[in-house]
């Protein structure tokens, strides 16, 4: 990784073949994406999303508009090859099941460095349209690097890229980022970790259609 704002060769090139592919099998009238004014210009920015498909990271790496770092799960680094695209990419893994520590060091080390940081909520994706709980973990992050929160909701990827299918078919997509936040003062203050990372989910659910809200469909009025 070259630094919080450059981007190396692999990363452009990437960017470049997963929008070519976006715009070859979705066009303008499948994909729809609203509240881009809503991204700040400078970092340091927590991207807090629900995630519905393997796609999902695929449209947030092609289409957000400035240099995005993600974490992504230890089993899509099998070999050296895969490793050295992923990080070209500005994705780094983290062990779901094991130690953390290494994946939570790196991205604390983007957010305290001014980067912008993509994290989905949940932890893997949901088996249907609607959200689960989300995982505590993320509360950590903006316990000890307090930085703006940008929502973001994704919806129709459910579809568009299907469990058990190898390659994504056309669907409409939507994409919606939200307004920027601050987590309040008392939530942080709280220390319960679920509160915090509970706050965020419902920032993104108001975001969803109702369909897609899940576990935080009572809390949508709150979050608006």
């Amino acid at each position: 990784m070259r630094g919080v704002e450059g981007r190396t060769l692999r990363y452009r090139v990437v960017k470049a073949l997963w929008l070519s592919g976006l715009k070859m099998v979705y066009g303008r009238r499948r994909l729809t994406i609203t509240g881009v004014d809503n991204i700040p210009v400078e970092g340091p920015l927590l991207v807090v999303s629900n995630h519905l498909s393997m796609l999902d990271p695929v449209l947030y790496g092609a289409l957000f508009p400035r240099n995005l770092f993600a974490m992504a799960k230890k089993e899509l680094f099998p070999n050296r090859f895969a490793a050295w695209v992923w990080a070209g990419c500005n994705t780094f893994p983290v062990d779901r099941h094991g130690q953390s520590r290494a994946g939570l060091k790196t991205a604390r080390s983007i957010l305290s460095d001014g980067g912008r940081l993509l994290m989905f909520l949940e932890g893997t994706r949901a088996e249907s349209p609607g959200m689960k709980q989300a995982e505590n973990g993320v509360a950590l992050l903006v316990r000890q690097n307090p930085c703006l929160v940008l929502p973001a909701a994704v919806w129709g990827t459910e579809s568009a890229w299907p469990r058990g299918r190898r390659f994504p078919r056309r669907a409409s997509i939507h994409l919606c980022y939200g307004e920027p936040f601050s987590i309040p003062a008392e939530v942080l203050a709280s220390g319960d970790r679920q509160a915090i990372s509970d706050y965020m989910a419902a920032q993104v659910a108001a975001l969803l259609p109702p369909e897609y809200r899940g576990y935080y469909a009572t809390a949508v009025p709150q979050a608006a």
